[in-house]
């Protein structure tokens, strides 16, 4: 009877120490949510549960709503999120270009040589008629020496969403008009304005909650092509649990499907690369898989040009730091150990090889849309928590491997850039 009583006793501790061991985890819908789920499921002693609800690993494609207090409160439980609560301080449009406006401004860099030219429009702001002079004059100016093409772009979508072209004044007035019937079929509380333009037109709007701000970014009209269609670059960047950040040694080209043609602005397939915008052409995937190429792929293709790949990497990391620095003010109020974000950064290059920074993304696009992502994001992300959850949770070793040609399996592809102080 003892000998029962004490073998039960110990199944009930080794039930306990298991439970004890076991880390929790939610996953959110979409953006390749089952991608994520399998990485995890093969962690010991992770399992998964169907709401957030208790869990200790929280991974969704947005921190809205989410009690950042909770974080790390209690000494029994480690409760982690997939996002910064202050990454917005340079995935918002308006905030990184504000972050690097005021970077640039304390260390005497010109802001210009880093993005495009480009103009906020706070249409609820007081100062929104000097706003749109200052636009329109810089507008004017360009028109004597260039096409003049601009882009209009909501400040917190990506992947291409809401992004339109123009480069002539009727244009732009008829695009700020649909901004005005968006906000009119809207229920939202709303508010009038009307902006009188340098040849005394006025332009009445009504504007809601969502139509605050727009955002007017010179295109560039002189894009590097490859095969003589336009092209960008996505790389991914972590942030870890204790503000260090990391720069993924491989990422993509994104192609357009059509010829570069500059005379044609309304044609969106030969000006926004996005995946989800190219994926609906009929000749989708004709010249590259899934529209994308490898750096490998770039590198032979420049190999008689330049700049040379290695160059475009080496600036694109030199322009990560500066915005990691320009946001620091906000990042590193982040509570520490118990947060980490994977960013997606998107770069352009010139025909004279300048490295431009276009945006960054939170809840960067992990669809395995390719061969080549199907090799390149498993390993990213697997890496990637390696750096974060293994270290939080304290994981045991695990013999799962995400290969990738010409690295080794157990070699981590994230390099340290620097860390948030």
């Amino acid at each position: 009877m003892k000998s029962q009583q004490f073998s039960s006793t110990q199944d009930l501790r080794a039930t306990f120490t298991t439970l004890k061991r076991q880390t929790f985890f939610y996953v959110g819908e979409g953006n390749n949510g089952e991608l994520v789920r399998q990485i995890l499921s093969k962690r010991p002693n992770f399992q998964e549960q169907r709401t957030p609800f208790n869990a200790h690993l929280i991974w969704k494609q947005s921190n809205k709503y989410f009690n950042y207090f909770q974080l790390g409160q209690l000494k029994s439980k480690k409760v982690t999120i997939n996002h910064l609560e202050h990454h917005y301080v340079i995935t918002n449009k308006n905030n990184l270009f504000h972050s690097l406006e005021n970077y640039c401004n304390k260390t005497k860099m010109n802001m210009d040589d880093l993005v495009p030219k480009t103009f906020i429009i706070n249409l609820d702001s007081a100062h929104v008629q000097t706003d749109l002079i200052k636009f329109l004059e810089y507008f004017t100016q360009c028109s004597k020496q260039s096409l003049n093409i601009w882009l209009m772009k909501p400040p917190d979508l990506n992947r291409g969403n809401g992004i339109k072209l123009f480069n002539d004044l009727d244009q732009f007035v008829e695009l700020m008009e649909n901004l005005n019937k968006k906000a009119q079929t809207s229920v939202k509380q709303q508010k009038s304005i009307t902006l009188t333009l340098d040849n005394k037109r006025k332009i009445k709007l009504s504007i809601d909650d969502q139509d605050k701000q727009i955002v007017l970014q010179k295109y560039l009209e002189t894009p590097l092509l490859y095969n003589q269609r336009k092209f960008d670059i996505r790389v991914w960047v972590l942030i870890d649990h204790k503000l260090n950040y990391y720069f993924f040694r491989e990422g993509y080209f994104r192609l357009a499907t059509e010829r570069f043609d500059i005379n044609n602005i309304r044609n969106l397939y030969i000006h926004l690369t996005n995946n989800a915008i190219q994926k609906h052409h009929p000749y989708y995937g004709k010249y590259e898989i899934g529209n994308q190429i490898s750096f490998n792929d770039m590198q032979r293709y420049l190999k008689f040009q330049k700049p040379q790949l290695n160059t475009i990497i080496q600036e694109m990391k030199r322009i990560v730091k500066l915005t990691i620095e320009s946001g620091y003010h906000k990042l590193n109020e982040c509570r520490k150990n118990f947060q980490f974000e994977i960013l997606g950064y998107d770069f352009m290059i010139d025909k004279n090889g300048h490295v431009w920074l276009i945006e960054v993304n939170t809840n960067p696009c992990i669809e395995e849309s390719s061969p080549l992502l199907k090799q390149l994001i498993p390993r990213m992300l697997n890496d990637a928590f390696k750096l974060t959850i293994d270290q939080i949770y304290e994981t045991e070793q695990q013999t799962q491997t995400y290969p990738v040609n010409g690295y080794k399996c157990d070699e981590n592809l994230w390099d340290k850039l620097g860390i948030i102080q």
